[in-house]
């Protein structure tokens, strides 16, 4: 554990930021960290113990870094972006089937006249449309944060490179992760 606040002290300084706090999951024998927070007054970093256990110094270093690199280029800030422009889509899709709902309830309880009939069938058709347009958005909006993520991954890699100047640390980690 001493260890791993060393490392985290080295990366602050070498970052330019300020130290975070930095918590241990004990029961985690599988080798993940994480940065989580929203700006650099809030952000703690979280370690397994396997990652504390199966990593050399450099390996870590080079984990922690990632992570660092992750605060530093706002990327869980730009998460919470995307899962928001995310739910907003979703959301068309549950109208949508909140109104498609409706019509069809509307529709089926109606007396024998034809009062009120259009308007439930229209309810029903713009329920339709708006699900169809929730789940292609939904669909299209999960593509680009995939991809999204996949660049700010590699970012951070090569930022952790910058941090440690020790590219066979991170690449060792990535192997050992792999």
């Amino acid at each position: 554990e001493k260890k791993l606040l060393n490392v985290v002290e080295e990366i602050a300084i070498a970052s330019g930021t300020p130290v975070p706090p930095v918590y241990v999951l004990d029961g985690e024998n599988s080798i993940n960290a994480f940065a989580a927070g929203f700006s650099l007054s809030d952000v703690a970093i979280g370690v397994t113990r396997g990652c504390m256990e199966q990593l050399s110094r450099d390996e870590l270093q080079g984990v922690i870094a990632h992570e660092f690199s992750h605060i530093l280029n706002g990327d869980m800030r730009l998460n919470i972006r995307l899962m928001g422009v995310l739910h907003g889509i979703l959301a068309l899709t549950v109208i949508g089937y909140v109104l498609l709902r409706s019509g069809a309830l509307s529709g089926g309880s109606r007396s024998s006249s034809r009062k009120g009939g259009g308007g439930a069938a229209a309810i029903a058709i713009f329920g339709i449309l708006l699900l169809i347009i929730g789940y292609i958005g939904v669909f299209f909006s999960k593509i680009i944060k995939s991809a999204v993520s996949r660049q700010r991954e590699y970012l951070a890699d090569a930022s952790a490179v910058q941090f440690t100047r020790q590219p066979e640390g991170l690449s060792g980690a990535l192997k050992k992760i792999g």
